[in-house]
């Protein structure tokens, strides 16, 4: 049989690119799983980091606030016993209704509304139990409202500034406290003058603890989802909070 000579194949160039593009494609794609499983790890570890953050700086918050309402509290009551020793028993007992709710409600991250503005009433009546006919108060807060979950002990520095700042024993004194929910939107206005606090009485060294704390509470709780307006300079010698929140 006479020789055939051999002729190569021409090389398929075709197949040639299109394995190396799904072998490129493969790690590619190999590649950014890996990646993005890597970044939603860290990410998730970060979140965490994050909230463990956010979590020790509330506690320390809390932990703050707390005592500083009751060193408030028990010196407007120790006041109280030299004027009515029956009021006095009356507030004791009051303030007892509130310690439960800061020793057990302060522990969880949030509490019902409903909760927290059962506390503010009661707060404003122990602080109704030492003022004079000289002070006029204009407080509404709801009877009812629609249940929603909110940060305890939230709204309570404002309305204690109002009674540390906003009444004189020698002068003619107002506050006005205005607390309104609408859909998930809680509202609270108030408005009382400004008088300085008595050097004589030991939390007048402490003042803004409260109000400091309470807004760094809101920046870590309820970031872009609150707005607060405070306007404490104005012809009318006049401290004016508003703030309102997105509650979920």
């Amino acid at each position: 049989r006479p020789n055939t000579p051999h002729v190569d194949k021409p090389r398929n160039w075709y197949w040639d690119v299109t394995n190396f593009f799904v072998f490129s494609m493969s790690v590619g794609i190999s590649t950014s799983i890996a990646t993005v499983q890597k970044w939603q790890a860290d990410e998730k570890v970060r979140l965490e980091f994050e909230q463990q953050k956010i979590n020790a700086e509330l506690s320390y918050l809390k932990a703050q606030i707390n005592p500083h309402f009751f060193f408030n509290t028990l010196n407007n009551i120790y006041s109280l016993t030299n004027i009515d020793v029956e009021k006095a028993k009356t507030a004791l007992l009051k303030l007892s209704r509130m310690m439960r709710y800061v020793l057990y409600e302060t522990e969880k991250n949030h509490t019902l509304l409903s909760k927290e503005l059962d506390f503010i009433r009661d707060y404003v009546e122990l602080m109704k139990l030492r003022l004079s006919s000289r002070v006029h108060l204009d407080i509404n807060i709801p009877e009812k409202v629609d249940e929603v979950e909110i940060a305890p002990m939230l709204l309570l520095p404002f309305i204690e500034n109002c009674f540390k700042h906003g009444i004189s024993s020698q002068q003619d004194s107002f506050i006005k406290v205005f607390i309104d929910k609408k859909g998930n939107e809680l509202r609270l206005f108030t408005e009382n003058h400004k008088f300085k606090a008595s050097e004589n009485t030991p939390e007048g060294n402490a003042s803004g603890i409260g109000l400091t704390n309470t807004k760094r509470r809101l920046d870590l709780l309820y970031p872009s989802k609150y707005s607060l307006g405070i306007d404490s300079e104005n012809t009318q010698n006049q401290y004016k909070v508003n703030l309102s929140i997105q509650l979920k």
